[in-house]
């Protein structure tokens, strides 16, 4: 089960960067009251790791939405 789960890191992972590398047009970006021109490759790079940090405090219980099991 374990390597099952690092396989599917790992594919998951792939296909990230394929879809990542595929997008490298430039794409204007309005946060708030500035306007950042950025790839659109490390934009969506930059929400993959926002997700995965979200994630990852969910999953610890950190944010309080689902509190972690003790056992």
């Amino acid at each position: 089960m374990h390597k099952l789960h690092q396989y599917l890191v790992i594919a998951l992972s792939i296909l990230a960067a394929i879809f990542i590398l595929q997008n490298m047009q430039t794409v204007a970006v309005d946060i708030l009251f500035w306007q950042i021109n950025m790839p659109r490759a490390l934009l969506i790079a930059f929400v993959l790791v926002i997700g995965i940090l979200i994630g990852l405090l969910v999953r610890f219980g950190v944010l309080g939405i689902f509190p972690s099991k003790v056992t």
